[in-house]
């Protein structure tokens, strides 16, 4: 199949964007389009142009692949959990005994910096519209980052707490709900482009 220059920029702008496995897929249908369109039209700046047309452009389509994207999905999962999480833990510590005020303030501190940083990534993941690694990139820390805080946090608790009451243990199994789906979503993340 012979290529035009339009055809090469768009693929190289789908590249910088997208898994290279997707961006051959794409290529071969694009490349397939534009020798049909030069067959038909003759020339090949116009076939190029109608090949792009059909196909659509950069923006749409990677759009298209990231909101498909699993990393996206897992995010959007997480960020879900958060809120409800957060308000587990939150009821729970405001009518605790006082076992918070036990946990130094750099301790705090930290797990504030780590769920501050785990909501930018995973936000990140969301709204991310042009690339697909970008994508991937900020899930998989997101996911790693909540669930290294949920086991800090179920850490903290078990050496801490007095008896367990029942919003102490609905905050305990959110957390440990959602150390299940950053775990199940991290190799995912990994191991796909």
């Amino acid at each position: 199949m012979a290529g035009h220059e339009l055809i090469e920029r768009h693929l190289q702008t789908l590249t910088e964007r997208l898994p290279d496995p997707v961006v051959d897929e794409l290529a071969d249908g694009l490349l397939a389009s534009y020798d049909d369109q030069l067959k038909r039209l003759g020339d090949p700046d116009a076939a190029a142009r109608a090949a792009l047309a059909d196909f659509g452009d950069a923006d749409t389509v990677t759009a298209a692949f990231v909101r498909a994207s699993p990393a996206r999905h897992a995010a959007f999962t997480l960020l879900v959990a958060g809120p409800i999480v957060g308000l587990g833990w939150g009821t729970a510590l405001v009518t605790a005994d006082g076992w918070a005020s036990a946990i130094p303030l750099p301790s705090r501190l930290t797990l504030g910096l780590l769920l501050g940083s785990a909501v930018l990534m995973l936000v990140t993941a969301v709204r991310e519209q042009r690339h697909y690694r970008t994508v991937r990139l900020a899930a998989l820390g997101g996911a790693g980052t909540v669930a290294v805080l949920d086991t800090v946090m179920l850490g903290t608790v078990v050496t801490l707490v007095p008896p367990p009451s029942l919003l102490l243990l609905v905050a305990l199994t959110g957390s440990v709900a959602r150390i299940m789906l950053a775990v199940r979503a991290i190799p995912t993340l990994i191991t796909r482009q």
